[in-house]
């Protein structure tokens, strides 16, 4: 008996006990506190979305009109719902993930403010602040009885610092080979949604651009890719559009190619400007080397059919008397340029008149305001060569591929409204191609795009 209370055999064992309990304590309570941390995770996932959503609703909003009708609090609420977090009462959401009955104890709460500056900074910003509050267990020994998980977000929403200078329609922006970019006031944006909607193949290009955003995505070197909006929340609006049904009108909407919608042919060599006295179209005329075609006095349109070609050594200019001259070229109408020669034209300070233009486009004389060129056509338009490209105001191909290839340059000046615009279903700019806004203001008539980002 002396011997068996004498025995240390299991003191180890009986002290290993002892000590695992308040371990074990430790565990378990760590284990509640990593399930506060799944659920303040799960929180924020759903206020992230919650203030995005009702951002992206403001936007809509904004911008009207808008084809989702719902408020910013409900569209806020709806994504916050499809993140398994909702009112009480309030999980009949379309996607809602909300369980229509909380276990015991546990509640959710999800609120929407719209706000009109944060941390001092004035703005349009949505605040989505979503909580969940469940019974403490192990906590308890630590004097908790509840715990209540809240998680924040705010989204703004913002706008692109520069107005585009430059839209593509549907197809893609992109640059090839050493292409000069000099437009410090504006930036060139796509409105396709395809992956590479902004393309760049090669990096010996010159980037000054103002900004660069598309509604799709940006492939290529990542220096340029990574100063690009990407996957914006809505396209940049057309100003032009309404000159696309007045052309439909004038031409119906599948003439046979190359159109001259109505218009008899201008008579003589020279290009013959739209007047009443003379209703024509400039079918297929070329211009001859070392010979320069100077354009009519005052505001002027000139119709443009098949094709028009540039010679080298030729010009066609808009010299004074000349205050301005646009452009039209109808379906199935090109121009050539490869040739060289120069290409000068000023798009008019004031609309035309009435007497410049057939019926069908008449209510829409106001858009040709500084318009140098309208091109129709869904042919191809290849500025290339050593051609020199002077087109004060706005260019709009809405059916046509642009490309610039070789080294051309094109410069579209101005002041003020004046300052031009280059729309085109795509655009290339290739080789040694200049492109250049220089002295063109921080204004166009391109909106400038607006996009929703979180800052909390």
């Amino acid at each position: 008996m002396r011997s068996l209370l004498r025995s240390r055999r299991g003191s180890v064992a009986f002290a290993t006990v002892i000590a695992l309990v308040p371990l074990i304590g430790v565990v378990a309570l760590g284990g509640e506190a990593g399930s506060w941390y799944v659920t303040k995770q799960h929180a924020q996932n759903a206020a992230d979305a919650a203030a995005v959503s009702g951002a992206m609703q403001q936007l809509c909003i904004s911008n009207a009109p808008c084809a989702v009708t719902q408020t910013v609090d409900y569209r806020a609420k709806q994504s916050a719902a499809a993140n398994a977090f909702c009112n009480a009462g309030s999980t009949a959401y379309p996607g809602s993930q909300c369980s229509t009955s909380l276990p015991v104890g546990v509640s959710q709460t999800v609120q929407i403010a719209s706000l009109t500056s944060w941390n001092g900074t004035a703005g349009t910003y949505v605040q989505a602040t979503v909580s969940q509050q469940q019974p403490a267990y192990l906590a308890q020994v630590l004097g908790l009885t509840t715990v209540n998980i809240p998680a924040t977000a705010v989204a703004s929403v913002k706008s692109v610092l520069f107005p585009p200078c430059v839209l593509t329609l549907k197809g893609s922006i992109s640059f090839q080979g050493s292409p000069n970019i000099n437009a410090p006031n504006c930036g060139m944006a796509s409105n396709s949604t395809a992956k590479d909607a902004i393309n760049f193949t090669g990096g010996g290009m010159s980037m000054n651009l103002g900004s660069l955003s598309t509604v799709g995505g940006c492939t290529g070197a990542a220096s340029f890719c990574n100063t690009a909006l990407k996957y914006l929340p809505a396209p940049t609006t057309n100003p032009f559009s309404a000159l696309d049904d007045a052309l439909t009108t004038l031409c119906g909407a599948n003439p046979i190619l190359p159109a001259k919608c109505g218009l008899p042919k201008c008579s003589g060599s020279d290009l013959v400007a739209y007047t009443a006295a003379t209703p024509c179209t400039n079918d297929n005329t070329s211009t001859k080397g070392n010979t320069a075609f100077n354009l009519v006095s005052g505001v002027s349109v000139y119709f443009i059919s098949g094709t028009l070609s540039l010679k080298g050594g030729s010009s066609i200019t808009c010299n004074s008397p000349c205050t301005g001259v646009t452009f039209i070229l109808l379906p199935g109408a090109s121009i050539d340029t490869k040739g060289g020669g120069t290409l000068t034209l000023k798009g008019p300070a004031t609309a035309p008149s009435a007497s410049s233009l057939p019926a069908a486009l008449q209510s829409s004389a106001a858009l040709f305001q500084y318009m140098s060129m309208y091109d129709v056509s869904a042919s191809p338009v290849q500025f290339g060569g050593n051609s020199n490209i002077t087109l004060t105001g706005n260019i709009y191909a809405p059916n046509a591929d642009v490309t610039f290839q070789g080294n051309p340059t094109i410069a579209v000046g101005g002041t003020g409204d004046s300052c031009g615009q280059l729309i085109a279903k795509s655009i290339a700019f290739n080789g040694n191609a200049t492109f250049d806004t220089t002295g063109c203001p921080s204004q166009t008539k391109l909106p400038k795009s607006q996009y929703v980002q979180l800052v909390q």
